[in-house]
């Protein structure tokens, strides 16, 4: 039953694993510019939002890219001459008569040094004109929700909770067994010897036949990934199946949820503050945080704006972090007043969030090269798991076949 998505979701997952890298080699005239002297800086914030308002101007920016806002000297020489485009999300706005207006693109790609606005793109929506643009982003929606929106995530996250519920089986089953006399009277030497037989079995060894060499394959991929396997379903129910997932892990510790507790109006608001002011507010309070609880800020990464909450979030990377990928150190500031609302920290403040997060950068490879290792061995192993599972499956539906003929044939030759 679970074949089929397990194949899908690695599949998906170990391209994932090079999704920016491979979404750049794609459509590298879109988000690649060319590597800039080590001591260039970008144009301000003002001047960035006025590029792209000229070229977006029913439009309102709703993520500003900051990462490029570090100090002089920060960039990686790069032996390719070429390094990444500044990425920023905008929305559409409503008119005087309050009808929405969504702009062509969702997605645009700025050069930060020149202000040119470079093209952008509907994320994830297939354009038979351009099929590669959004290849990867399609590629990340089908892993996440089988490219079913809300409902999808919610079907993948029940059969990721079928495929954790699994796992004690298989681990049951990998176990030793013997006759129910033997069990009936086991003592604690028996128990012993069954433990050392079955820890035996995470040592890889080949078969005598195709059968037992899949069979031994199967077991030992099995019991050997296993912790990790937990690790990525875990972190696929707090994804796609939150309520599960909190729902065990709420009542050990609670985690921060100040942010969440923050009020939405429908009718939405418009921009009151300048992003620059935003900015420098957001800083403000992140390095006013920073002293009091004693925590490096590292550099900023975004800016994001909720007209329907009416608040700003300034996100940064910190040493409360696990790396710059997997940043979560957040403030959310009124829009209006930059009163403080809510922060979010990764680590320090929540054992669930703490793990939560760990969790969740180990399944998007985002600390550092040997966790794309593991999530690429990940994908290799689960694939294998699959197809011996079904070669197994296959094996004894055929003998099982045979068996019913045999049975038919030798009951026909007795009627003769």
């Amino acid at each position: 039953m679970l074949i089929l998505p397990v194949l899908l979701l690695s599949l998906t997952g170990g391209l994932l694993v090079y999704k920016q890298e491979l979404d750049q080699w794609l459509n590298a005239d879109l988000m690649l510019i060319e590597q800039y002297d080590l001591y260039t800086q970008p144009l301000s914030v003002g001047q960035l939002q006025k590029r792209i308002q000229t070229a977006y101007p029913q439009a309102r920016i709703s993520w500003f890219d900051l990462s490029f806002y570090k100090e002089s000297g920060y960039q990686q020489v790069r032996k390719s001459g070429v390094q990444p485009a500044a990425v920023f999300w905008i929305a559409g706005m409503r008119n005087d008569v309050g009808h929405y207006h969504a702009p062509v693109h969702n997605q645009i790609f700025v050069n930060p040094y020149s202000g040119e606005v470079l093209g952008g793109r509907k994320w994830g929506v297939f354009s038979v004109e351009q099929p590669l643009l959004n290849l990867m982003p399609l590629i990340y929606k089908l892993h996440y929700s089988v490219l079913a929106g809300q409902e999808g995530r919610v079907i993948l996250g029940w059969l990721t909770l079928a495929w954790l519920l699994m796992i004690p089986v298989g681990m049951y089953l990998s176990w030793p067994h013997h006759s129910a006399l033997r069990y009936s009277n086991k003592s604690k030497k028996q128990w012993r010897q069954d433990l050392l037989h079955w820890l035996s079995f995470w040592k890889y060894r080949k078969g005598k036949s195709r059968f037992q060499n899949d069979f031994f394959n199967h077991r030992w991929l099995g019991l050997v990934f296993t912790p990790l396997v937990v690790v990525f379903l875990l972190s696929g129910l707090s994804y796609n199946l939150k309520p599960v997932y909190y729902g065990i892990f709420d009542p050990l510790n609670q985690r921060q949820l100040s942010h969440k507790a923050i009020e939405t109006s429908s009718l939405g608001q418009v921009q009151p503050m300048s992003l620059e002011l935003a900015v420098a507010t957001g800083q403000h309070l992140t390095e006013m945080w920073a002293k009091e609880q004693g925590f490096e800020r590292l550099q900023p990464v975004g800016l994001s704006h909720s007209a329907f909450k009416g608040t700003y979030l300034y996100r940064s990377y910190s040493s409360l972090d696990y790396s710059d990928e997997s940043a979560k150190t957040s403030v959310w500031f009124d829009a209006h007043s930059g009163e403080l609302l809510a922060r979010f920290q990764a680590t320090g403040a929540s054992k669930v969030d703490v793990m939560t997060a760990g969790f969740e950068a180990v399944h998007k490879s985002e600390l550092g090269w040997w966790s794309r290792m593991l999530s690429l061995l990940l994908m290799v192993a689960s694939v294998w798991l699959a197809v011996t599972a079904l070669r197994l499956w296959l094996f004894k539906y055929r003998a099982r076949r045979k068996g019913v003929r045999k049975k038919r044939s030798v009951a026909k030759s007795a009627k003769n």
